[in-house]
């Protein structure tokens, strides 16, 4: 399990962009929409035409690639093991291990400090909910797994823009946050709903959250706010915000199956 859950990190993309960059990156036109909407297309036609050519054949093997396709786009990596194994390096003393895991899960190109690093957990436990599980589940829904293949991507080469400093930076931090947008605040709403409800209305602030670029803000302001009253303590604090989200995730998808039904 743990060697299919390695698939998911998409490694490969991050060459291929990094190959097609090294080639086209100097022509002007290639750092705007045309470059993000080409290094989409790409795994999208990969995609549909595997699930045209599998389709063909059985439902069944349509439908068990769909799951397949499903599971391979939740990610990177298993937010509850990667929190469960920040709270044993703390609650072992190994500081130095904690902060490595804590910088892994906030997927932080800089080191986490250990004074800042139940507040880092917390906040991205809250932001990396909604890019790694619930966007994905939301857009399958909407469009089937080729729309959960677009976001899982959309995520993955904006966050490979800001890490390479590249040409695509604007464009695909554009692309991800229109298709973020909707479950940021569908998600900032659960957490009130799962949480400390007049908290999280009183720090989420919604009217003044509403941009493309305030998605991660809405997810931290209700988060933190629903946990308003949590214990003090850092592992406590940890541990809340994965019960909230846990909670949240159990809510929100008896809503929308609920929705779906009546649909």
């Amino acid at each position: 399990m743990r060697k299919l859950k390695s698939l998911r990190r998409l490694d490969w993309y991050y060459r291929l962009v990094g190959l097609i960059e090294q080639k086209l990156g100097s022509v002007e036109v290639f750092k705007g929409p045309v470059g993000v909407a080409a290094m989409l297309a790409l795994p999208l036609l990969v995609f549909w035409l595997l699930l045209s050519v599998i389709g063909g054949w059985h439902g069944i093997l349509w439908f068990l690639l769909t799951v397949a396709i499903l599971f391979y786009c939740l990610g990177p990596d298993d937010l509850d093991d990667q929190v469960e194994a920040l709270i044993a390096a703390i609650r072992g003393g190994n500081d130095d291990e904690a902060n490595r895991l804590a910088q892994a899960l906030a997927r932080s190109a800089q080191p986490v400090p250990t004074e800042a690093r139940g507040q880092t957990v917390v906040e991205s436990i809250l932001t990396e909910f909604q890019e790694r599980v619930f966007g994905v589940l939301l857009w399958f829904l909407i469009l089937g797994p080729i729309g959960a293949v677009l976001f899982r991507f959309a995520a993955e080469l904006r966050r490979y823009a800001m890490q390479t400093s590249s040409g695509l930076r604007e464009w695909a931090g554009r692309v991800y946050y229109v298709l973020a947008w909707l479950p940021s605040r569908i998600v900032a709403l659960g957490y009130a709903l799962s949480g400390n409800f007049t908290g999280a209305f009183e720090r989420w602030g919604v009217l003044d959250t509403l941009t493309l670029e305030q998605n991660e803000t809405a997810l931290r302001q209700s988060g933190t706010g629903a946990l308003v009253g949590s214990d003090a303590g850092e592992v406590e604090r940890i541990t809340a915000a994965q019960g909230l989200v846990t909670r949240t995730l159990i809510l929100l998808l008896a809503i929308l199956t609920v929705l779906y039904v009546i649909a």
